[in-house]
Protein backbone atom coordinates (compact mmCIF):
# COMPACT_ATOMS: atom_id res chain seq x y z
CA UNK A 1 0.00 0.00 0.00
CA UNK A 2 1.83 3.41 -1.00
CA UNK A 3 2.04 6.36 1.38
CA UNK A 4 -0.03 9.04 2.18
CA UNK A 5 1.68 12.29 0.90
CA UNK A 6 1.01 15.38 2.38
CA UNK A 7 0.21 18.85 0.90
CA UNK A 8 2.95 21.06 0.33
CA UNK A 9 3.35 23.96 3.01
CA UNK A 10 4.90 27.33 3.33
CA UNK A 11 7.06 28.60 0.68
CA UNK A 12 5.80 25.40 -1.22
CA UNK A 13 2.66 26.47 -1.72
CA UNK A 14 1.38 26.86 -5.29
CA UNK A 15 0.23 30.36 -6.16
CA UNK A 16 -2.88 31.58 -6.79
CA UNK A 17 -4.07 34.25 -9.55
CA UNK A 18 -5.87 35.90 -7.03
CA UNK A 19 -3.30 36.26 -4.49
CA UNK A 20 -0.80 36.96 -7.41
CA UNK A 21 -3.01 40.06 -8.46
CA UNK A 22 -4.00 41.43 -5.09
CA UNK A 23 -0.31 41.61 -4.02
CA UNK A 24 0.82 43.28 -7.44
CA UNK A 25 -2.00 45.55 -7.05
CA UNK A 26 -0.70 46.35 -3.23
CA UNK A 27 2.87 47.23 -4.89
CA UNK A 28 1.94 49.10 -7.66
CA UNK A 29 0.48 51.19 -5.70
CA UNK A 30 2.53 51.83 -3.25
CA UNK A 31 5.23 52.43 -6.19
CA UNK A 32 2.74 55.05 -7.34
CA UNK A 33 2.26 56.81 -4.09
CA UNK A 34 6.12 57.25 -3.54
CA UNK A 35 6.57 57.94 -7.23
CA UNK A 36 3.92 60.89 -6.51
CA UNK A 37 5.41 61.77 -2.97
CA UNK A 38 9.28 62.09 -4.45
CA UNK A 39 7.90 64.34 -7.83
CA UNK A 40 5.87 66.40 -5.50
CA UNK A 41 8.70 67.26 -3.04
CA UNK A 42 11.33 67.62 -6.07
CA UNK A 43 8.69 70.01 -7.73
CA UNK A 44 8.05 72.18 -4.58
CA UNK A 45 11.49 72.14 -2.70
CA UNK A 46 14.09 72.02 -5.49
CA UNK A 47 15.03 75.02 -7.70
CA UNK A 48 17.25 75.61 -10.84
CA UNK A 49 19.80 78.22 -10.43
CA UNK A 50 20.88 79.99 -13.86
CA UNK A 51 23.74 82.27 -14.36
CA UNK A 52 23.22 84.91 -16.97
CA UNK A 53 26.27 87.01 -18.43
CA UNK A 54 25.36 89.67 -21.41
CA UNK A 55 22.06 88.12 -22.03
CA UNK A 56 19.63 89.88 -24.72
CA UNK A 57 16.18 90.37 -23.65
CA UNK A 58 13.38 92.50 -24.88
CA UNK A 59 11.09 94.17 -21.70
CA UNK A 60 7.44 95.02 -22.48
CA UNK A 61 5.66 97.18 -19.83
CA UNK A 62 1.78 95.92 -19.40
CA UNK A 63 -0.71 98.68 -19.18
CA UNK A 64 -2.07 99.96 -16.27
CA UNK A 65 1.52 99.32 -14.69
CA UNK A 66 2.21 101.35 -11.29
CA UNK A 67 5.58 102.02 -10.64
CA UNK A 68 7.69 104.32 -8.72
CA UNK A 69 11.03 105.59 -10.31
CA UNK A 70 13.96 107.00 -8.57
CA UNK A 71 16.00 109.59 -10.97
CA UNK A 72 19.55 110.30 -9.10
CA UNK A 73 21.96 112.97 -10.47
CA UNK A 74 25.30 114.62 -9.45
CA UNK A 75 25.43 117.96 -9.41
CA UNK A 76 28.79 120.12 -9.20
CA UNK A 77 28.31 124.45 -8.38
CA UNK A 78 30.66 126.80 -7.73
CA UNK A 79 30.33 128.72 -4.07
CA UNK A 80 32.22 132.09 -3.78
CA UNK A 81 30.90 134.41 -0.89
CA UNK A 82 31.35 136.39 1.73
CA UNK A 83 28.12 135.89 4.38
CA UNK A 84 27.91 138.17 7.48
CA UNK A 85 27.76 135.66 10.26
CA UNK A 86 27.25 137.31 14.19
CA UNK A 87 28.47 135.09 16.51
CA UNK A 88 27.24 136.06 20.24
CA UNK A 89 29.91 135.57 23.04
CA UNK A 90 28.67 135.25 26.83
CA UNK A 91 30.58 133.41 28.83
CA UNK A 92 34.22 133.71 31.86
CA UNK A 93 37.10 133.39 30.59
CA UNK A 94 40.46 132.72 32.21
CA UNK A 95 43.36 134.78 31.49
CA UNK A 96 47.09 133.66 32.66
CA UNK A 97 49.40 137.66 32.58
CA UNK A 98 52.69 136.09 33.93
CA UNK A 99 54.38 139.27 33.26
CA UNK A 100 54.98 142.33 35.17
CA UNK A 101 52.98 145.65 34.78
CA UNK A 102 54.36 148.74 34.19
CA UNK A 103 52.88 151.96 33.34
CA UNK A 104 52.88 155.05 33.56
CA UNK A 105 49.76 157.23 34.94
CA UNK A 106 48.61 161.02 34.72
CA UNK A 107 46.40 162.26 37.23
CA UNK A 108 44.51 165.41 37.24
CA UNK A 109 41.49 166.09 39.30
CA UNK A 110 40.57 167.98 42.71
CA UNK A 111 40.31 166.32 45.87
CA UNK A 112 38.00 167.95 48.55
CA UNK A 113 39.34 168.20 51.74
CA UNK A 114 37.01 168.09 55.20
CA UNK A 115 39.14 168.25 58.72
CA UNK A 116 39.89 169.92 61.56
CA UNK A 117 43.46 171.05 62.21
CA UNK A 118 44.01 171.16 66.43
CA UNK A 119 47.06 173.35 67.04
CA UNK A 120 48.98 173.29 71.01
CA UNK A 121 52.32 174.81 71.58
CA UNK A 122 53.85 177.57 73.66
CA UNK A 123 54.24 180.92 71.50
CA UNK A 124 57.46 182.97 72.60
CA UNK A 125 56.33 186.50 73.40
CA UNK A 126 58.84 189.22 73.45
CA UNK A 127 57.80 193.03 73.91
CA UNK A 128 58.55 196.09 75.56
CA UNK A 129 56.00 197.86 78.23
CA UNK A 130 55.77 201.30 78.13
CA UNK A 131 54.15 202.99 80.86
CA UNK A 132 53.71 206.19 83.09
CA UNK A 133 54.98 205.77 86.54
CA UNK A 134 54.18 208.28 89.84
CA UNK A 135 56.38 208.45 92.05
CA UNK A 136 54.96 210.99 94.71
CA UNK A 137 51.50 212.59 94.39
CA UNK A 138 52.85 215.55 93.70
CA UNK A 139 55.43 215.07 91.30
CA UNK A 140 54.87 214.07 87.47
CA UNK A 141 54.47 211.08 86.16
CA UNK A 142 57.74 209.43 84.52
CA UNK A 143 57.47 207.05 81.38
CA UNK A 144 59.43 203.77 81.83
CA UNK A 145 59.68 201.55 79.34
CA UNK A 146 59.89 197.62 80.60
CA UNK A 147 61.13 194.84 78.25
CA UNK A 148 58.75 192.03 78.77
CA UNK A 149 59.93 188.32 77.54
CA UNK A 150 57.48 184.89 78.07
CA UNK A 151 55.80 181.59 76.76
CA UNK A 152 52.31 181.95 76.09
CA UNK A 153 50.75 178.20 75.71
CA UNK A 154 48.62 178.38 72.51
CA UNK A 155 46.00 175.11 72.22
CA UNK A 156 43.29 176.11 69.24
CA UNK A 157 41.22 173.87 66.74
CA UNK A 158 41.12 175.11 63.18
CA UNK A 159 37.93 173.48 60.64
CA UNK A 160 39.41 173.27 57.02
CA UNK A 161 36.63 172.31 54.31
CA UNK A 162 38.61 172.80 51.16
CA UNK A 163 39.29 171.44 47.54
CA UNK A 164 42.59 170.95 46.60
CA UNK A 165 43.98 170.52 43.14
CA UNK A 166 46.17 167.39 42.44
CA UNK A 167 48.13 166.59 39.27
CA UNK A 168 50.06 163.87 39.49
CA UNK A 169 52.33 162.21 36.87
CA UNK A 170 53.52 159.06 38.06
CA UNK A 171 54.63 155.28 36.90
CA UNK A 172 52.88 152.57 38.39
CA UNK A 173 54.99 149.37 38.79
CA UNK A 174 53.35 145.88 39.75
CA UNK A 175 52.48 142.14 39.72
CA UNK A 176 49.41 140.76 38.67
CA UNK A 177 47.62 137.68 39.32
CA UNK A 178 48.60 134.32 37.80
CA UNK A 179 44.79 134.06 36.98
CA UNK A 180 42.32 136.34 36.46
CA UNK A 181 38.43 135.54 35.11
CA UNK A 182 37.33 137.99 32.20
CA UNK A 183 33.83 138.24 31.75
CA UNK A 184 33.26 138.00 28.35
CA UNK A 185 29.33 138.65 26.92
CA UNK A 186 29.52 140.48 23.39
CA UNK A 187 28.52 139.42 19.47
CA UNK A 188 31.12 139.18 17.08
CA UNK A 189 30.27 140.24 12.97
CA UNK A 190 32.46 138.42 11.11
CA UNK A 191 32.64 137.83 6.91
CA UNK A 192 34.19 134.47 6.16
CA UNK A 193 35.74 134.08 2.88
CA UNK A 194 34.03 130.80 1.46
CA UNK A 195 34.77 129.80 -1.94
CA UNK A 196 35.32 126.24 -2.97
CA UNK A 197 33.78 123.80 -6.12
CA UNK A 198 30.30 121.93 -4.08
CA UNK A 199 29.59 118.21 -5.28
CA UNK A 200 26.36 117.44 -4.19
CA UNK A 201 24.27 114.04 -5.39
CA UNK A 202 20.37 114.77 -5.78
CA UNK A 203 17.92 112.05 -5.50
CA UNK A 204 13.76 112.17 -6.40
CA UNK A 205 11.06 109.76 -6.50
CA UNK A 206 8.40 110.04 -9.32
CA UNK A 207 5.43 107.50 -9.25
CA UNK A 208 3.43 107.02 -12.98
CA UNK A 209 0.33 105.20 -14.62
CA UNK A 210 1.14 103.37 -17.85
CA UNK A 211 -2.06 104.26 -19.77
CA UNK A 212 -1.28 102.07 -22.52
CA UNK A 213 1.23 99.77 -23.72
CA UNK A 214 4.35 99.99 -25.82
CA UNK A 215 6.75 98.82 -27.80
CA UNK A 216 9.35 96.28 -26.45
CA UNK A 217 12.52 97.60 -26.30
CA UNK A 218 15.62 95.44 -25.99
CA UNK A 219 17.80 95.38 -22.65
CA UNK A 220 20.95 93.67 -22.25
CA UNK A 221 21.25 91.73 -18.52
CA UNK A 222 25.14 92.39 -18.07
CA UNK A 223 25.02 89.60 -15.16
CA UNK A 224 22.36 87.95 -13.02
CA UNK A 225 21.53 84.93 -11.07
CA UNK A 226 18.31 83.02 -11.25
CA UNK A 227 16.51 80.57 -9.47
CA UNK A 228 13.67 78.79 -11.01
CA UNK A 229 11.55 76.40 -8.95
CA UNK A 230 10.84 73.06 -9.86
CA UNK A 231 6.97 73.63 -9.04
CA UNK A 232 3.81 72.21 -10.78
CA UNK A 233 2.38 75.44 -11.99
CA UNK A 234 -0.37 73.46 -13.72
CA UNK A 235 -1.76 71.94 -10.84
CA UNK A 236 -1.49 74.90 -8.75
CA UNK A 237 -3.74 76.64 -11.49
CA UNK A 238 -6.42 74.19 -11.08
CA UNK A 239 -6.53 73.52 -7.58
CA UNK A 240 -9.82 75.21 -6.55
Amino acid sequence: MSAITKPPRGWNRPIKPVALIVVGGGVLLVWLVLMAVSVWYFYEHWEARLTLNHQPVRLRLPEGMVAMAEVSSPVKTRIDMRPLVKIPVKQTMTVQLPDHLQARAHLKTTLPVDTSVTVEQMVPVSTTLNMQVALRSWLPSMPVSVPVTLQVPLKITVPVKTEVPVDLDVAINGELPPTLNVPVDTVFAMRPHVKGVVSAHMSSQTAFHLLSPIEPFPLTIERTSLSVPFNLTFLKQRAP
